[in-house]
């Protein structure tokens, strides 16, 4: 008779923990994936780009690829519809000049890079501009 009281209480504690995770968001070093961190104390610049050709018409779906020299690590992105890409900002630990960037399209080959600062500020967006040209 016992048995079938702690199931019951199981079942229902089971239940209860199971609708409390469904109302909170999913989090990651204590952000959450369905929101922007409001604290970006511990993040460097954001990077802000695009991909165009040599005449200055955006590329889209171009492959961004950034690399962190420090982590010998690196990062792939596709540009959007109109050939722009973001990325957030990595660790301000991460020296925003050891960031490469390089791009590639279908059907052209990679021709020039600029990255430069946009402000005075540690958070200041870094713009970066790769230009390709048809192969």
């Amino acid at each position: 008779m016992r048995l079938p009281l702690l199931n019951a209480v199981f079942i229902l504690a089971l239940g209860t923990a199971v609708c409390g995770l469904a109302t909170t968001g999913a989090k990651a070093g204590g952000g959450s994936f369905d929101t922007m961190d409001d604290n970006d104390d511990d993040s460097g610049p954001p990077f802000v780009g695009d991909v165009k050709d040599r005449s200055g018409a955006g590329i889209p779906d171009a492959k961004v690829t950034i690399a962190v020299k420090a982590f010998n690590s690196s990062l792939i992105l596709r540009t959007d519809d109109q050939g722009h890409f973001n990325v957030k900002g990595f660790d301000k630990s991460v020296d925003p000049e050891e960031v490469d960037f390089s791009c590639s399209a279908d059907g052209y080959k990679f021709f020039a890079r600029t990255k430069a600062k946009t402000g005075d500020g540690p958070r200041a967006p870094i713009a970066v501009t790769c230009l390709v040209e048809k192969q």
